[in-house]
């Protein structure tokens, strides 16, 4: 497990980013490939069943509203070269509830 995950707050719009590397060359996925799905640690079953993630140029992005505190792995994946290399990744993150001071 990572050191430090990226922390939010219920409520938060968040909007998660992530490029695939082929030989150190950032790459664009094959158009409508790109794919996400949110698990929350421990759970069986997904917070957010696979749904479409936005392409721009090399990047995939995905803008998320958490609804309860916990912990996090949003997977990214999609297709390259016409569905001849499928490439996934994660990121992993923390929902807090704010706490008024």
């Amino acid at each position: 497990m990572p050191n430090r995950l990226d922390q939010y707050y219920v409520g938060d719009i968040i909007t998660f980013k992530g490029v695939f590397k082929i030989a150190g060359v950032e790459q664009t996925p094959d158009a409508a490939s790109g794919k996400v799905q949110i698990w929350k640690v421990g759970s069986t079953e997904a917070t957010l069943a696979e749904t479409t993630a936005s392409i721009s140029a090399t990047q995939l992005q995905y803008k998320h509203t958490p609804a309860a505190a916990g912990q996090y792995a949003l997977y990214f994946y999609c297709t390259f070269n016409s569905g001849a290399d499928k490439r996934s990744g994660v990121i992993e993150f923390i929902v807090r509830v704010k706490e008024a001071h």
